[in-house]
């Protein structure tokens, strides 16, 4: 009896072992589309992302210039207007991203590089409104993942303020 490997061994060895990987290619190929298609459908099914530069920079502005106590007192300035409008743009596109960074389409460091400080400082300046809006219209998920992006943003800032470069 010899301990020595012929070639017709080595050779199916070879075989099963070229088949299971093939098989896990296949496996992770299919779920890297199946993501792919997930954002791609996010993307086509979302109005929202199809705004171009010139509008998202107005949308900004406006939704930046408004002043207001309280929730009456914005409906009381605001409602119907094109700085409503601009926020509920704005809010509805923040709010598709943080769906994006949520479902873990989109890395979040690229959306937080990109639109980091802005989202979170609208966000902050007008958390209030929404919650009133949320009651108002008895919505209470109005802008869930625009709510959950920020939170991402703040733990990002202060991890980074943590561990500097």
């Amino acid at each position: 009896m010899s301990s020595a490997i012929d070639i017709p061994t080595v050779s199916v060895f070879v075989a099963s072992v070229s088949v299971v990987v093939g098989a896990i290619y296949y496996i992770l190929e299919t779920r890297h589309q199946r993501v792919v298609r997930q954002t791609e459908n996010m993307l086509r099914l979302s109005p929202w992302f199809s705004m171009n530069a010139k509008e998202m920079q107005e949308a900004i502005v406006q939704a930046c210039s408004v002043k207001y106590t309280d929730y009456s007192d914005y409906l009381a300035k605001y409602a119907g207007k094109s700085e409503q409008i601009s926020l509920k743009l704005l809010g509805n596109y923040f709010e598709g991203l943080g769906l994006l960074v949520y479902r873990h389409l989109v890395e979040s460091e690229i959306v937080y590089d990109f639109w980091g400080d802005l989202a979170q400082s609208i966000w902050d300046d007008n958390e209030e409104l929404i919650i009133a809006m949320r009651k108002d219209s008895d919505t209470p998920r109005m802008f869930e993942f625009w709510e959950y992006l920020s939170r991402e943003f703040k733990k990002r800032k202060l991890a980074s303020k943590r561990n500097p470069l």
